[in-house]
């Protein structure tokens, strides 16, 4: 019992351990913030842009991102923009066609299908062979990107020779649920910090979106696996495999802008398709094949991280109980207390966080804002761990369906609406 719970409780310190130094790594030195700022001068542009956005029952989001994205400034006979659908969702075909036509461009198009799967990662197998351009861009169908983000990557890529280059996504609305302040400090800890690291160590689950491709790079890995319910981390890891040079960039004032999940119901769906997907590319084995044992390791850790993070939040009440009732050595119960410490400092570096999402987004910072983190801070565990046992559940009974997430344009300032509110979210709850 004594050697279980010690090789226990020194596991979940490691963990613990690994999880702060993630979430501090960009900031242990001015190098790292450096290394993902972006360039201040842009290079003249060399490289020609398709955007690729699978949408699916985004007909009241569409016509914002269409717009957002062809406001990209960039020489117009060096951008291309494909809105990929299932020839069978009407409302966005129509929606997205709408918009394409009051723009008056013949660079924006609408590309239908009518084969299966019904997933983002077809959708995206389907844009690639249509695209006709150097580099590939993937957009989600809420997204807002910066005016200067093909300029970024244009000089970015050229003066890096990279192949990728993930770009910053930040969720904005952090104040519109329960769970969207630990939902936004997620995203702005994983694209400022955790991701660096990964790109150091040439092993990097990629983002699902704002990440530029080179074409013929994704053409040699042939393309996304249709299979995954995270086929852009599926996708870095076989490009690390592939050697393939991978950058990152995180600046606030030109990250993506995106919305949390809509209800607890579509977060825990999305959370859900996430865990399952990086179960899925777990059991491939494919990560085997990377250089290096510490790349190896590395990314096994990567994709157990979910379910090792659920289950140390229930060993830390689990340990505190037995360090106060249990009679244990003392040396035991001063090991067992350890998570719980690295728990309260990971709630510190969120609420830091915090102050300084707000900070650099110009958002308000509430006095009540760190005692709502500590409040939710718990109970937003329960909702991962509640995700990463029922990713498990569908694994097991092979239910690999593709479940969508609700998108509401909850990020961006009232816009008039292509479709009305009430009717949208009615058929797609």
């Amino acid at each position: 019992m004594i050697l279980l719970l010690t090789l226990l409780s020194l596991v979940f310190i490691l963990h613990g351990l690994c999880n702060l130094y993630w979430l501090l790594y960009a900031w242990q030195d001015l190098e790292h913030l450096e290394k993902i700022t972006s360039p201040t001068k842009y290079l003249n542009p060399q490289i020609s842009f398709t955007a690729l956005v699978p949408a699916r029952h985004e007909a009241y989001v569409i016509s914002e991102t269409i717009r957002s994205i062809n406001a990209i400034e960039y020489p117009d006979h060096l951008k291309e923009v494909l809105i990929i659908c299932k020839s069978d969702d009407k409302e966005t075909v129509k929606a997205a066609q709408k918009t394409i036509d009051e723009l008056h461009s013949s660079r924006i198009r609408v590309v239908t299908f009518s084969g299966g799967p019904t997933n983002k990662p077809h959708g995206l197998n389907i844009g690639l062979l249509t695209a006709s351009h150097d580099v590939i861009v993937i957009f989600d169908a809420e997204d807002q990107p910066h005016t200067h983000l093909y300029k970024i990557a244009n000089t970015l890529m050229t003066e890096q020779h990279l192949d990728v280059l993930q770009s910053g996504v930040q969720l904005m609305n952090y104040r519109s649920h329960w769970f969207s302040t630990l939902n936004v400090l997620e995203y702005f800890f994983w694209f400022k910090s955790t991701l660096q690291f990964f790109a150091q160590r040439k092993t990097i689950p990629l983002g699902g979106n704002t990440v530029f491709f080179r074409r013929d790079v994704l053409l040699k890995a042939n393309g996304w696996d249709e299979t995954c319910l995270t086929e852009d981390a599926d996708i870095g890891i076989r490009l690390s495999i592939a050697g393939a040079k991978i950058g990152v960039t995180y600046d606030e004032k030109y990250v993506t802008r995106e919305e949390t999940p809509s209800s607890i119901n579509h977060f825990i769906k999305q959370r859900t398709r996430w865990n399952q997907g990086f179960l899925q590319i777990l059991l491939k084995g494919e990560w085997l094949q990377l250089p290096t044992m510490s790349q190896r390791i590395l990314s096994a850790y990567i994709l157990l991280t979910p379910y090792m993070q659920s289950v140390f939040f229930l060993f830390i009440p689990f340990s505190l109980y037995l360090a106060v009732t249990a009679a244990l050595p003392v040396w035991l119960v001063l090991i067992l207390i350890v998570p719980f410490y690295l728990l309260v400092l990971q709630l510190i570096i969120c609420n830091i966080g915090l102050y300084l999402f707000c900070r650099a987004y110009k958002k308000p910072y509430y006095i009540w804002l760190p005692l709502k983190v500590c409040v939710t801070f718990f109970p937003y565990q329960l909702l991962l761990g509640m995700s990463s046992t029922r990713a498990l559940w569908r694994n097991v009974f092979g239910n690999t369906n593709w479940e969508k997430t609700l998108h509401l344009n909850a990020h961006r300032e009232p816009q008039h609406a292509t479709v009305d509110l009430t009717s949208f979210v009615e058929a797609n709850v």
